[in-house]
């Protein structure tokens, strides 16, 4: 388990800095949307889990993973974590008076659902999951936090070592906030989302540049993460009745 998650972690890297060296929007729709996104975050954890399962991702490998529906406890989580996070970051900066570029936001909107969905599916449905299951909940958080950190060394914004440690304790975060509501995927992307939308307005300069392209090709691959899980859905449902 923990080997193909280095090894995972090792191709998000290198498919990332491929994708910011001298891009365009085909090399970015290949190596990001493609390669980083449906290939190693989504599909090979996929295969991963009908490996272990001998069986198509199934109702209830989905909730495995957190695909289950929030109840009173996970949305107290939720609130409380998204209030500490994103309020942390904008209530300092409204309170002195400084402008936020919120004009910024509406071109990273579809393109930030997209990076946050393959972030939560994979450092937390399946590494997190798989790694507490094994060793405990607290190296789980760890590592969960430790993938989402260095992940971002593809990114040339996000390179230095308070960018590095930082991205650890807000990855923890995201970790404890899943292990807290009983390993929900809903509540941990809707609490990665909105801080997501907040570091990109504040840091703008640090994220890859995102244009009219980005934003088209984010919709595509949305609309072709939605039929993978669907197409796996229904050949589960269709071995069954067999």
């Amino acid at each position: 388990m923990l080997l193909i998650s280095a090894g995972i972690e090792i191709m998000l890297i290198i498919c990332i800095t491929a994708t910011n060296l001298n891009p365009t929007p085909m090399k970015y729709f290949i190596f990001y949307n493609l390669l980083y996104g449906l290939v190693f975050s989504l599909l090979i954890p996929l295969y991963c889990l009908y490996k272990e399962n001998g069986v198509s991702v199934s109702d209830s490998m989905l909730a495995e993973v957190g695909f289950k529906k929030p109840g009173i406890r996970q949305w107290v989580v939720l609130a409380a974590f998204v209030v500490f996070s994103v309020g942390g970051q904008l209530i300092p900066k409204m309170a002195v008076g400084e402008q936020i570029p919120w004009r910024l936001l509406p071109m990273g909107i579809i393109p930030l659902i997209m990076t946050t969905f393959f972030e939560e599916f994979l450092f937390r449905g399946f590494v997190q999951n798989r790694i507490e299951r094994k060793f405990g909940w607290v190296l789980a958080i760890l590592v969960s936090g430790a993938m989402f950190s260095l992940y971002h060394l593809g990114y040339p914004g996000f390179r230095t070592w308070e960018d590095i440690l930082l991205l650890f304790a807000v990855g923890t975060g995201f970790a404890a906030a899943y292990k807290l509501s009983g390993n929900n995927l809903i509540v941990s992307f809707f609490v990665n989302l909105p801080n997501a939308f907040v570091t990109y307005i504040l840091k703008y300069e640090q994220f890859p540049v995102m244009r009219v392209s980005s934003t088209i090709a984010a919709a595509v691959t949305l609309v072709l993460i939605g039929l993978i899980l669907l197409v796996c859905r229904n050949v589960h449902r269709r071995i069954r009745r067999q």
